[in-house]
């Protein structure tokens, strides 16, 4: 009886953590795609010092905070996140704004693939 109590426990516990992290990975990118949209707007805007000092706000803080995730996740898209900000810096600085936004959207759409590759859903189980 007391190992399938603690076989019950632990299995409780450790779905709970699964949400907890869910849930904080979620937050986690969706306050970079707000900010991504920030700087989309100054890209469309030509506001390219603004938009300059933003990016490198952003990818500062990516390079800081992605490793508390990137120990426990694919580090593909993290490292595909971290490759497009170089690109969107070059793109930002030539002043290119075709390219710029086009960076932006792949970093967006990065940050959602992260979250779907975790995502606890009927879908991903069969």
């Amino acid at each position: 009886m007391k190992s399938t109590t603690f076989v019950i426990l632990w299995a409780v516990l450790f779905m709970l953590f699964g949400f907890y992290v869910n849930n904080k990975l979620y937050d986690f990118t969706e306050d970079y795609k707000n900010n991504m949209s920030i700087l989309e707007k100054s890209i469309e805007n030509e506001e390219w010092e603004k938009a300059q000092k933003e990016a490198d706000s952003i990818s500062t803080r990516w390079s800081k905070e992605r490793n508390h995730w990137y120990k426990v996740l694919n580090h593909e898209y993290f490292d595909e996140i971290g490759l497009k900000f170089n690109i969107l810096d070059k793109a930002i600085y030539t002043e290119n704004k075709l390219k710029s936004l086009e960076e932006v959207e792949s970093i967006k759409t990065y940050l959602g693939n992260i979250v779907e590759s975790v995502k606890f859903d009927i879908n991903y189980i069969f």
